[in-house]
């Protein structure tokens, strides 16, 4: 009796080790199943929110940047003025001053120079040229016709680019608006929220402080190397003009210095049409040799100056950092002369850490 009590009671035993077992094994598949539903429920709502937002996230990210940029300027205002809501707008007024000063100093001498330059320009004489064009192309040109015909053409297109600016101002005032309202909680609140999403990176603590430090080093140096690379090539541009015989260098060396700073638009807008007007009024060696050096030494500097200066100041490659700012401008456009070397960057980061992690678990 004795020995099948201890057989039953050695039955009931294991049958309830391997209920415990699966007990154990189903909430371990529950677990997993409501841990990968989690995940996949965050992914799918991270791409609806950002679907949700598409139309204004360069004006978030625009948002995020720059009060990360002027944190210090926030940080600094805080030590007098005690209430976060002031210094914030306060520090958003002086982003406005900084930005809005120069361009419309800028506009304002660029409008004024076109407005002339179409004015003297169709004022010329071309006549007086058509007798060498024919032995150029070969053929019959009314050249004072053509000119005067494409001027028009330019000038309906710029009336028609202005009419389509105007069109859009109302969504432009809106993305400065989500711009200047997602700064304004950014500089009040960003500091905490940085440091939330730093701890839960799922990284060691140095390899935390490394992906941080990069990141500070690399936004710092591609706007030390904005600023640089624009002083350059004012002050280059300047001394082109001065030489070529173009009035008031200084004047236009400090807009094509404010014009460098802005993508898609550069010094161009200044020796471009300088140089075309002394070939118009028949200054043919200062116009081709301001053409030429406006060419090849002005525009063209940065290339060389910027890579260099956001290399050596972030510690990344050159090559990256040109391949960052071309393919950030073609995807985020103005936005990416920042993003785009920065997101190189980190990825070199993660991929060096990575690396070197494996190599320690290879040597363990």
């Amino acid at each position: 009796m004795g020995k099948k009590r201890g057989k039953r009671e050695a039955l009931y035993r294991k049958k309830a080790v391997k209920k415990k077992v699966r007990a154990m094994e189903e909430t371990v598949d529950i677990h997993k199943q409501s841990k990968y539903f989690f995940i996949v429920m965050i992914i799918a709502f991270l791409l609806f929110s950002i679907f949700l937002v598409k139309s204004f996230l360069i004006a978030i990210l625009s948002g995020i940047l720059i009060a990360y940029i002027f944190f210090p300027v926030y940080k600094w205002l805080r030590k007098t003025v005690v209430n976060q809501n002031l210094a914030a707008s306060l520090t958003i007024l002086s982003v406005i001053l900084i930005f809005i000063i120069p361009l419309f100093f800028t506009a304002n001498a660029l409008i004024g120079q076109s407005i002339t330059f179409f004015q003297e320009i169709k004022d010329l004489d071309f006549s007086k040229f058509e007798e060498k064009i024919p032995e150029l192309l070969r053929g019959n040109i009314e050249f004072d016709t053509y000119v005067k015909d494409s001027l028009n053409k330019l000038t309906l297109s710029l009336a028609r680019g202005t009419s389509d600016f105007l069109i859009s101002l109302p969504k432009k005032l809106l993305e400065f608006f989500v711009m200047f309202f997602v700064m304004f909680y950014m500089l009040k609140e960003g500091k905490v929220l940085g440091e939330k999403i730093s701890m839960h990176l799922p990284l060691k603590e140095k390899h935390r402080r490394h992906v941080s430090e990069k990141f500070n080093s690399v936004i710092y140096a591609t706007i030390y190397g904005i600023v640089i690379t624009a002083i350059v090539q004012g002050a280059i541009g300047a001394i082109g003009l001065w030489i070529f015989g173009v009035s008031s260098p200084l004047l236009w060396g400090l807009v094509m210095t404010i014009l460098a700073m802005i993508p898609f638009v550069g010094p161009a807008f200044v020796w471009l049409p300088a140089a075309i007007f002394k070939l118009a009024t028949g200054e043919t060696f200062s116009g081709v040799g301001l053409l030429l050096y406006g060419l090849f030494i002005v525009s063209t500097i940065d290339n060389v100056v910027r890579p260099k200066i956001i290399g050596s100041k972030g510690n990344i490659h050159p090559a990256l950092v040109l391949l960052g700012v071309l393919g950030g401008l073609e995807v985020f456009g103005l936005l990416g002369i920042i993003i785009g070397p920065l997101i190189l960057a980190i990825s070199a980061v993660f991929l060096s850490l990575y690396v070197s992690e494996h190599t320690e678990d290879y040597h363990h």
